[in-house]
């Protein structure tokens, strides 16, 4: 389907859903395609690099340095945060960081282009089509006007980059206003950040996870894939806590960079990170830099690990050549979904490897010479 084919079929449906006439006429000329929106959605950090550079990239000392000033320079709404939401205000600093750099990297980019671009590009259509919507209701409201709207690529605005739906959905105003996540002031896009938080199942006084050494040997799949237990049940498996932190909370054990870098188990709290970006590796490194905002050292990460992440073409080579030695993933996309994972976790079994369902480098060159 071209674009234009796409952009005349789904503005018949977004009139079936009850945008007014009026709204599309106003959002019509900004349905255009944004080509720089197409391009980042394949070069996605958080699915090419590996997690130990992910983690490098993104939790930098310079980033630790100046949350940390803007902890400071912001410490009333920050005490506002942690007494209305009970939300670790270095949790919320750090989505600021990694979000927009503190505010100073917010985005220019048209967003109803950005959306139209990626909702017609197929790939997560249902999604990019029902952020449209909420841009659409944004108009309606009188909030901001299309030109008005701006942020990244892929289409999240303000200082902690809410996607349409998400501001509709949960941001509030720090001073009972209507709330302007684009002011210069954070205020708004903070409250509204803790907010999404607790929407998304926030526990105060909950670590979001921790490192842990796993027994030797281990049964990765087993260990992968057991629900939530406490810290005293991870120990009686042989799962070693590298912290000292006797709090008590339900975890799981995740591998977000296989079997050669480190092993973590996450709690709820993790799963409220996913909410905002659904990605192990903006989950890690969001609570890693919350850690590292309240004076944590720097993970250590083992040797041995991958050199580099894996392209868009090398992912979409493992998963046509897994289905056709019978593992089917179910498309090739180049990247890294579910069924991919179960696929690889069988190929793995098959092959008496560690099954820990992650695919790099080692798992491409053996597919290449199979």
């Amino acid at each position: 389907m071209t674009f234009e084919s796409w952009k005349s079929d789904f503005l018949s449906r977004a009139a079936a859903y009850g945008v007014s006439p009026a709204i599309l006429t106003e959002v019509s000329p900004y349905l255009t395609t944004a080509q720089n929106s197409a391009q980042a959605d394949m070069r996605q950090p958080e699915a090419r690099k590996t997690l130990q550079s992910y983690i490098e990239l993104t939790v930098s000392p310079a980033r630790i340095a100046q949350g940390q000033a803007a902890l400071q320079k912001h410490v009333e709404v920050f005490d506002q945060i942690e007494a209305d939401y009970q939300v670790d205000r270095h949790v919320v600093a750090a989505i600021w960081g990694l979000e927009s750099n503190y505010g100073s990297i917010r985005g220019d980019v048209p967003v109803i282009s950005a959306l139209a671009t990626l909702a017609a590009q197929g790939r997560r259509a249902a999604m990019f089509e029902a952020q449209l919507l909420a841009a659409f209701e944004i108009v309606t409201r009188g909030i901001k006007s299309p030109d008005q709207m701006l942020g990244s690529w892929a289409g999240a605005m303000g200082h902690t980059q809410f996607m349409p739906k998400s501001y509709i959905d949960f941001a509030v105003s720090a001073r009972n206003g209507r709330p302007d996540i684009w002011a210069e002031d954070p205020a708004d896009a903070l409250v509204s950040t803790a907010h999404f938080l607790v929407c998304h199942g926030w526990k105060a006084d909950v670590p979001w996870g921790t490192v842990v050494q796993l027994p030797e040997p281990a049964d990765l799949h087993m260990l992968r894939h057991l629900p939530p237990r406490s810290r005293d049940a991870w120990a009686r498996l042989g799962v070693r806590f590298m912290n000292e932190d006797q709090r008590t909370y339900d975890s799981k054990l995740i591998l977000p960079g296989g079997v050669n870098s480190l092993a973590f188990v996450v709690s709820e709290n993790f799963n409220a990170f996913l909410g905002y970006n659904n990605a192990q590796s903006y989950a890690i490194a969001l609570g890693h830099l919350s850690d590292r905002l309240q004076g944590a050292p720097a993970l250590q990460f083992p040797p041995g690990g991958d050199a580099r992440g894996l392209t868009q073409a090398e992912m979409k080579f493992i998963q046509s050549r897994l289905t056709t030695l019978g593992f089917d993933t179910i498309g090739a996309d180049g990247f890294t979904g579910p069924n991919t994972e179960i696929a690889i976790e069988a190929y793995q079994a098959s092959q008496h490897l560690p099954v820990d369902g992650f695919a790099g480098l080692s798992l491409l060159k053996r597919l290449q010479s199979a």
